[in-house]
């Protein structure tokens, strides 16, 4: 399914962490949720929001006296238009470089709107009445606002708003490590030049494309290593380098350890 929510309760708690491929907004309205995302730690506490981007692992371990909902949707669902994608995306709410944030709701009012977002959103999936879809997708816009809203108003910080087509790329390097595009065949697929895409990258991170690539495949790397149990050649083979050499080279230049030396201190943390 496209969309799904469900309530919080002991059910959600789990044994093992989970690879997410949807876009995953956790809100806890009274008590406490602890979760783990990508080797990190969060406790979600009354009227906080935490949203998990598509490709993270995680694992919810606590829950205590919680009342609050579990929101996950997918891109195809949300993403309909330039507008939308930016959206999603705006001020990291979901971001494709794991950083997680916890956002606490700004104001009374605003905990009132929260709450209408989670009823309308349920009795839309409940009924589904005439056209529930395009109504679900209408409040889950105005939802993922609200939650923007908290946030900018937590930060206090200029607005960061990702242009579309950098966000594309993005997701096209994130669903692509085993076959390691080039950038030139990146932007081909884009339908822009090389340095297009590098005017791109720059403006939205300030680093080149080749340097932002090599930090998602350092992610990926380490999420690989945490959860999945890989040795290097498997992790290298899975990122798309055929020799573990040049994987392990890889590796240390751009973390200054070893590919051997992260997944040992792994086994015996």
């Amino acid at each position: 399914m496209t969309i799904n929510l469900k309530e919080i309760d002991d059910k959600i708690v789990m044994a093992d962490a989970e690879r997410q491929y949807k876009f995953v907004l956790v809100y806890c309205k009274t008590g406490q949720v602890k979760v783990d995302i990508d080797n990190q730690s969060y406790v979600i506490e009354q009227r906080q929001f935490l949203t998990i981007t598509p490709k993270q692992f995680y694992q919810f371990t606590e829950i205590t006296n919680c009342e609050g909902y579990i929101l996950e949707f997918t891109y195809d669902f949300f993403c309909k238009d330039e507008k939308s994608t930016e959206l999603i995306y705006h001020n990291g709410l979901f971001c494709h470089f794991g950083l997680n944030e916890l956002i606490t709701i700004s104001d009374e009012d605003s905990f009132l709107r929260t709450e209408s977002y989670f009823d309308a959103i349920k009795n839309e999936l409940e009924s589904k009445f005439f056209e529930y879809e395009t109504s679900l997708h209408s409040i889950v816009k105005l939802l993922v606002v609200e939650v923007s809203r908290c946030k900018i108003i937590q930060q206090q910080r200029p607005l960061y708003k990702p242009d579309a087509l950098f966000l594309q790329f993005l997701n096209l390097v994130r669903d692509g490590f085993e076959k390691r595009p080039t950038i030139k065949e990146y932007a081909v697929q884009l339908n822009i030049t090389e340095q297009k895409l590098n005017e791109l990258t720059k403006k939205n991170t300030g680093e080149t494309t080749q340097q932002l690539i090599n930090d998602l495949i350092i992610l990926e790397a380490k999420r690989l290593f945490n959860y999945e149990n890989l040795n290097v050649k498997q992790v290298a083979y899975q990122l798309g380098f055929d020799d573990a050499h040049y994987f392990s080279r890889f590796f240390k230049k751009q973390t200054a350890t070893r590919a051997k030396d992260h997944l040992r201190s792994l086994l015996t943390s």
